[in-house]
């Protein structure tokens, strides 16, 4: 294989996840979450708390791609998380939005 083939293979991969990176990670994430707490909830398996963690971290993650690609959030828990509890340098949705109101309009005095 050249290196002309191995860097069209590889840009190929990068647009693939791109693309559907966000829906995989979330799919994958809430399958991980259901199968986790199957683990715990019928199995009595303390595992099951590991599954569940890594699950919505890929969900979360997930949301955090498609909040990277579209400047909004897919899903307003996930809207909340990245906006309260997580560091702002985190949030890709930070300081995308225009200003609506005219900040000088609070100022004045009537």
């Amino acid at each position: 294989m050249n290196v002309l083939t191995f860097g069209i293979a590889v840009l190929g991969a990068l647009l693939a996840l791109w693309l559907l990176g966000g829906v995989l990670l979330r799919i994958g994430g809430l399958l991980l979450v259901l199968a986790g707490g199957f683990g715990i909830g019928l199995q009595h398996d303390a595992n099951g708390l590991f599954v569940l963690a890594i699950g919505a971290l890929l969900w979360l993650a997930g949301h955090w791609h498609y909040a990277l690609r579209h400047h909004e959030y897919k899903s307003p828990l996930a809207g909340y998380v990245f906006g309260c509890w997580v560091p702002g340098w985190l949030d890709p949705t930070r300081d995308w939005a225009i200003p609506v109101a005219d900040s000088e309009a609070d100022r004045r005095t009537p």
